[in-house]
């Protein structure tokens, strides 16, 4: 789940950096590097990690690059780890690297291996320039060998299905397919990466717009269907999707909307598809049992309203409107499991124990919260209830614990009314609290008003 990391608490961090016993902070930037591959964490991950650069600069120092680490300059952007059997459109699984390089190995010209593996060894870790002069000569000829195997493949008609078994499925093969795309343009799209600001972008700026524009019309020049993996590059660093529609429209004043318009669909497509992963990561983050429910809801609304305005960005049809209404559903799913099922009851019990005589101070403010958690995260999923197709779910709940409430209430004041000596105040403002949490200041009010009479009038 997303959150910003308070300016402070990183500079005490930074503070105390190398304090931290090495085997922990190797787990600490190893959790940290796999955050960074979730949009919605890269930026606190990337806030925490920059506290940690001095140290890790010193434990780590940069590994010299080899011929497959070089292969995967250009696209390693959109690497991940699916969460799916599938491939996520617009991604890559790490899975697939190895086949890939595999068959490139096999078929690649030896001279060209041997070349590149005596320039990395002979330069060092960050000389970006012998990088390129060796990566340069090592993309082509890769793209030349995925080209010359794909084109083997489709020659007969189950070249293609061996090819397939051959690498180890469908996802692997469609990564070919990707990779070969952004090998045949590889200098335009590092060249890209270098004008884009790191991850995760909040806006595009004059000089991003300027380097994608140039990146747009130099691959249309170079292998036009690697048009759409322009576009891709860029989604890999930004924070919301839902700033490509302004961006297409920018795109398209500034002369290149044919361009756009070949990459909108695909761009689409990738949108949908990664949000269905996506939810997959969503399921796994939010099963934590100490999560607040409310954090739960709020970051359910969030995803479901990224996808809404990504999908609105990119346009699309009918299609993806049934898919990015089954994703919604999952997303309601979650909400059903983890913060409306239950709800009323545990917010009741939490609610009852706070009338335990033998409970201290602390345990009662903590059951006080549990009961709040309960109705704000009901609250909040009344914002995307309708969308998801669970309103009538969350109001069931909610009536349920404004009755449960209402009972307490009228308990109260017949207590208050008599000095019941294990009735106080401060019950009765608690439960002041949760009425207009659930019902609103109007009832919480009236109560409060009923509470000060009868505690007067026994007085």
């Amino acid at each position: 789940m997303s959150s910003n990391v308070p300016d402070r608490s990183l500079d005490l961090l930074a503070g105390r950096v190398f304090d931290i016993p090495e085997p922990q902070f190797a787990d600490l930037v190893r959790s940290l590097e796999a955050r960074r591959l979730k949009s919605d964490q890269r930026a606190t991950a990337d806030a925490v990690l920059s506290r940690l650069r001095p140290r890790m600069s010193l434990a780590k120092p940069p590994r010299r690059s080899t011929p497959q680490r070089l292969f995967c300059l250009p696209f390693e952007d959109l690497l991940y780890d699916p969460g799916t059997p599938r491939k996520a459109i617009g991604r890559i699984p790490r899975s697939a690297i190895t086949p890939i390089w595999s068959l490139i190995a096999k078929h690649a010209n030896p001279s060209v291996l041997e070349a590149t593996s005596a320039i990395l060894k002979s330069a060092e870790p960050n000389d970006s320039q012998a990088l390129m002069k060796a990566g340069t000569t090592l993309w082509a000829e890769a793209a030349r060998v995925l080209a010359e195997r794909d084109a083997a493949a489709r020659k007969t008609p189950t070249g293609r299905t061996q090819l397939r078994d051959a690498l180890g499925g469908e996802p692997v093969l469609s990564s070919l397919d990707d990779i070969y795309a952004l090998l045949s343009v590889a200098t335009t799209i590092l060249e890209l990466r270098s004008a884009l600001p790191p991850a995760p972008i909040e806006t595009i700026d004059r000089k991003s717009l300027a380097a994608l524009v140039h990146a747009l019309r130099t691959v249309a020049g170079l292998h036009k269907e690697a048009i759409p993996h322009v576009i891709f590059v860029l989604m890999a660093r930004l924070r919301d999707l839902s700033i490509l529609g302004d961006l297409f429209e920018r795109l398209t004043e500034a002369g290149v909307g044919d361009l756009v318009q070949l990459a909108s669909g695909q761009a689409g497509e990738a949108v949908v598809s990664q949000a269905e992963d996506r939810m997959l990561d969503v399921r796994i983050e939010l099963r934590d049992e100490d999560l607040p429910k409310a954090d739960v809801a709020r970051e359910l609304g969030r995803e479901i309203d990224a996808l809404e305005r990504a999908a609105v960005a990119v346009g699309g049809g009918r299609a993806y409107g049934r898919r990015i209404e089954r994703v919604k559903a999952e997303f309601a799913q979650v909400a059903r499991e983890i913060v409306v099922s239950g709800a009323s009851e545990a917010t009741l019990a939490a609610v009852a124990a706070l009338d335990d005589p033998i409970s201290t101070d602390e345990e009662e403010l903590q059951r006080l919260r549990e009961a709040e958690d309960r109705i704000v995260a009901l609250r909040v999923c009344r914002r995307f209830s309708n969308d998801a197709g669970m309103s009538e779910l969350v109001e069931q709940a909610m009536r349920a614990i404004a009755i449960g409430l209402e009972t307490r209430g009228d308990d109260l004041l017949r207590k208050l009314a008599v000095d019941d000596p294990n009735t106080s105040v401060i019950d009765l403002y608690n439960t002041v609290r949760l009425i207009e949490l659930v019902e609103g200041s109007e009832k919480a009010d009236r109560l409060r008003v009923a509470g000060l009479k009868a505690i007067g009038e026994a007085g």
